[in-house]
C-alpha cells in the first residue's frame, strides 16, 4: 500500500516538475536570446553613455541643490545664509558637491542593474522568438541603419519640440512668477 501511495504522490509531482523544467528551459532560451539582442544593440555602451549623461546632469544640478538646501535651512538666519554662501565658495564646498554629484551612475552596481533592467523589460514584453526576430532585424542592413540613426532622430524630434514649446513654457512660468511677486508685494 505504501508503494502505491508513493507512486501516486510521484505521479502528481512529475507533471509539475516537467512544467518547471520546461519553464526553466524557456527562461534559459529567452535569456540567451536577450543576451544576443543586447550585444547587437550594444547595450553596454548605451548604458555607459546614459550613465555619463545622467552624471553630467547631476553635476549641472548640484549647485542648485546646494542653494536649495541653504534656502530651506530653518536654523540659519538670512545673514548667516548670506555668509555661508561666501564660505561655501571659498572653501571649495560647491566644487566638492559638483565633483561628487551622480557618482552612483559610474558604479559597477549601476551598470549591472541597468543591464538587468534590460533583461527584465525585454523578458516581460517579448517572447524568445520575438527577441530573436528583433535581433535578426537589427543585424540586417536596415536594422543597422536604424540603430545608427535612431539616437539622432530622437534628438531631432525632441529638439524640435523643445524649440517650439520651450519658449512658451518659459514665458508662461515667468508670467506666473511675476504675477505672484506682484500680488505678494501688495
Amino acid at each position: 500500500m505504501r508503494q502505491t501511495q508513493r507512486i501516486a504522490v510521484l505521479a502528481a509531482f512529475v507533471p509539475a516538475m516537467m512544467v518547471a523544467h520546461h519553464a526553466q528551459a524557456q527562461d534559459a532560451d529567452k535569456t540567451a536570446a536577450i543576451k544576443e539582442l543586447l550585444t547587437v544593440m550594444q547595450a553596454e555602451q548605451a548604458v555607459k553613455g546614459q550613465a555619463e549623461n545622467w552624471q553630467a546632469g547631476a553635476k549641472q544640478e548640484a549647485p542648485l541643490v546646494l542653494e536649495q538646501v541653504l534656502v530651506e535651512n530653518k536654523t540659519l538666519s538670512d545673514k548667516q545664509k548670506q555668509d555661508a554662501v561666501e564660505k561655501l565658495k571659498k572653501n571649495g564646498a560647491v566644487q566638492r558637491v559638483v565633483d561628487n554629484a551622480g557618482k552612483q551612475f559610474a558604479t559597477d552596481a549601476f551598470r549591472k542593474d541597468a543591464l538587468q533592467a534590460h533583461y527584465d523589460a525585454f523578458g516581460k514584453y517579448y517572447s524568445a522568438q520575438e527577441i530573436r526576430d528583433l535581433t535578426t532585424f537589427l543585424k540586417s542592413p536596415t536594422g543597422q541603419k536604424f540603430m545608427a540613426n535612431q539616437g539622432k532622430a530622437t534628438q531631432e524630434i525632441w529638439g524640435s519640440m523643445m524649440q517650439k514649446y520651450g519658449p512658451q513654457v518659459g514665458k508662461s512660468m515667468r508670467d506666473a512668477a511675476e504675477k505672484e511677486v506682484t500680488a505678494a508685494a501688495k
